[in-house]
């Protein structure tokens, strides 16, 4: 595999270490021929990992055929999943070829494997174990050769415990683990998180990017995240929408989030992450004025010495309102 090609890990964004954990069990188990169970809440990118997957394994080029087990009603399951024979029942006119099938040489992504009816998941089992199919109506097997990522957001272990989940099915597909930690739970990832998504929100509609001003970002650092990553993304572009300037304000923020964000202020005085907030904020005021004054105001000397890349800057400086022409020529200590 070529080590250069573009691939959709390059997509996550993410520094805290259980989000490396996730990173390096994808690298690690790509061109491993074994089946993938992912677990985690809704919105964490249970798809977005198992694409991950499929594009860095030696599948890369064969389908990646999803589909969604609790959107399709149960008796259709079937027959999407393993097609039909001409006649095979009515209004049955011709043969169809079902998803498993159509991944063939690829990847079959189960998404929401929970839902998948009882009844179902014995024939599933039979596929997997054998890597053959039958389709509906039909007299004779056809082979297949598929690999199964499945995801789920619910609790399956205590499924299979409740006899809700059949235990065959679920030890044939949880070969290899990958849990995926909530966005509460990935510290400053959030931050990363929503800096990204403004800039990728201004870039699709040739926006200038906003800055998250300090008392917007102390609600969004104090809320739970029930929605994780994709109710971060819908949260930023809504207040992209309604933002009259380049800042992000609360008043651009959703009121059941301020109002859920300051609930969770009043149960506790001062949290970790507003107190680090003013902290930081106050830090980056004192050291971007000290670098300013150091290079008289020359953004490209300041840049070289930060480190930052210069659009990077600027939105920085624009966050604390300072000004590169205001330390210009600026007398310097003890000169």
């Amino acid at each position: 595999m070529n080590s250069d090609r573009k691939t959709l890990i390059d997509s996550f964004v993410g520094s805290s270490p259980a989000m490396h954990k996730v990173f390096s069990t994808i690298r690690r188990v790509a061109n491993a021929n074994v089946d993938v169970l992912i677990i985690g809440e809704t919105g964490t990118g249970k798809e977005l990992v198992a694409r991950s997957v499929h594009d860095l394994s030696h599948r890369h080029s064969g389908p990646f055929v999803p589909v969604d087990c609790g959107a399709i009603p149960d008796n259709l399951l079937e027959s999407e999943f393993f097609g039909f024979e001409k006649g095979a029942f009515t209004g049955a006119e011709r043969q169809r070829t079902g998803l498993l099938e159509m991944a063939h040489g690829g990847t079959f992504f189960l998404d929401e494997l929970g839902d998948l009816p009882h009844l179902l998941q014995a024939k599933l089992l039979r596929t997997l174990q054998e890597r053959k199919l039958r389709r509906v109506g039909g007299n004779y097997e056809v082979d297949i050769d598929v690999r199964i990522v499945a995801a789920t957001s619910r609790d399956l272990d205590r499924m299979v415990q409740e006899k809700q989940f059949r235990e065959d099915l679920f030890y044939r597909i949880n070969v290899v683990r990958i849990d995926l930690p909530p966005l509460r739970e990935r510290g400053d990832d959030l931050g990363l998180l929503a800096e990204w998504t403004a800039e990728k929100i201004s870039r699709e509609n040739g926006t200038r990017v906003p800055a998250i001003s300090t008392e917007a970002w102390s609600i969004l650092s104090r809320y739970n995240w029930p929605g994780n990553v994709r109710e971060l993304q819908n949260v930023i572009r809504r207040a992209i929408a309604l933002s009259e300037n380049d800042m992000i304000e609360p008043e651009d923020l959703p009121v059941p989030l301020v109002a859920a964000a300051s609930a969770t202020q009043g149960e506790r005085a001062r949290s970790f992450f507003e107190l680090r907030g003013e902290h930081l904020a106050r830090f980056e005021r004192e050291y971007f004025e000290s670098l300013l004054d150091r290079h008289s105001g020359n953004v490209k000397e300041a840049t070289r010495e930060a480190r930052l890349p210069r659009g990077t800057l600027y939105r920085l400086l624009k966050n604390h309102d300072i000004e590169p022409a205001d330390f210009r020529d600026h007398p310097r200590d003890g000169s």
